[in-house]
């Protein structure tokens, strides 16, 4: 409900005088005038009511696209017959499926369907409307879908769990990408859905990375007394915080998010309050000369703290920053990168960015705690 009390001074005293009401099921105003008895704008008009905010007649999943909801169950892949070498396929409407409690002679709800990861561009391309973490895809929070990823890197989702909880053409979209089994399950998935075992499954460089950069933002702000970091624009922010796992071995895709880690972790840093840092004497140092130069003045390991820094300003330095040139691939063999796919150079420069800012954390966290 919202209420509603605004009153406009006038120079003169309406006349005639205003007392109008306006009532319905959802709403009830009254619009009237008045003398104020002043030299000084004696009149006066005021609106005073209170209305009913209706929600949105529309089903939830259809805020989420401009489609009409179908009942649309497509059929999956879900194996290959071993005697003929054909697909088997099975349909995905929960109500048709097997479980645990009643055989209908199809395919079990919690039967593995595969799809190659590239049906996440999808949804890595607009990360203010749909996430992906902790093993969810979810839009806005309107829909979201359990995933899975296998050792040949596929996409692992429950069939049941395609007719449930994606809307109708979202399943067609992943039908495209359906691919039958191979390379196995997704283990850590296996224990917690099926066998109840707490794991904590595979490593998430995502996380830490996010984590390690709020950790080092808070303690070198601690020992400097000020931000580290400039605000985000929100755009930016937006894209930083839909960084994902490459979805394929495309050498753009890796530019895109080489790009995307640099300016969230190096280029929004404050270098006027880095030049503060004990040990940085060059009023003109930039950014990783300073956390270089302050390591150093502080006993630091700067091959471990600002080297994997150095790593990730190079490869997006010489590569989508600029034009490729021959430096390109020096930067690579340098960094030990060269002999990887553009996904995997990725993943490994995630992985060392997150581990120097966790270890500069812990180093700043050292300086200022004696004075605590």
């Amino acid at each position: 409900m919202i209420q509603h009390d605004r009153i406009t001074r006038l120079d003169h005293v309406p006349d005639p005088a205003i007392d109008a009401a306006d009532r319905s099921e959802v709403r009830h105003f009254s619009f009237h005038s008045g003398d104020l008895h002043s030299a000084d704008r004696p009149g006066f008009v005021r609106l005073v009511g209170k209305q009913i905010v209706l929600p949105i007649d529309a089903d939830p999943a259809e805020l989420a696209r401009p489609h009409t909801p179908e009942r649309r169950f497509p059929e999956f892949t879900v194996a290959i017959d071993p005697n003929t070498g054909e697909p088997v396929t099975s349909t995905c409407e929960p109500d048709k499926l097997s479980n645990y409690f009643t055989d209908r002679g199809t395919p079990h709800y919690l039967t593995r369907v595969y799809f190659r990861r590239e049906v996440l561009n999808r949804y890595t391309s607009q990360p203010s409307r749909y996430r992906i973490e902790n093993g969810r895809l979810s839009c806005l929070g309107l829909w979201g879908i359990s995933i899975g990823t296998n050792p040949d890197g596929l996409i692992e989702v429950y069939l049941g769990d395609l007719g449930r909880d994606l809307p109708a053409e979202e399943r067609d979209h992943w039908l495209s990408f359906n691919v039958p089994p191979s390379g196995g399950r997704d283990e850590g998935r296996f224990d917690r859905d099926i066998l109840g075992r707490w794991t904590d499954g595979p490593p998430d460089p995502l996380r830490r990375l996010f984590a390690a950069r709020e950790h080092f933002s808070t303690a070198l702000g601690t020992l400097l007394g000020q931000a580290v970091y400039k605000p985000w624009h929100p755009a930016d922010q937006i894209a930083f915080e839909g960084l994902h796992m490459p979805t394929s071995s495309e050498q753009h895709e890796a530019d895109t998010l080489i790009l995307l880690l640099a300016k969230g972790v190096i280029d929004y840093l404050n270098v006027k309050a880095l030049r503060r840092l004990p040990g940085v004497t060059d009023s003109e140092a930039q950014s990783i000369n300073c956390l270089e130069a302050w390591v150093s003045s502080s006993g630091g390991d700067n091959d471990t703290l600002i080297r994997p820094l150095r790593v990730l300003q190079g490869p997006r330095s010489t590569g989508p920053a600029h034009l490729r040139r021959k430096d390109w691939h020096a930067t690579l063999t340098r960094a030990g990168l060269d002999a990887l796919r553009p996904d995997e150079q990725f993943v490994q420069v995630l992985t060392l960015t997150g581990d120097a800012l966790s270890a500069l954390a812990q180093h700043a966290e050292s300086q200022h705690q004696p004075s605590q």
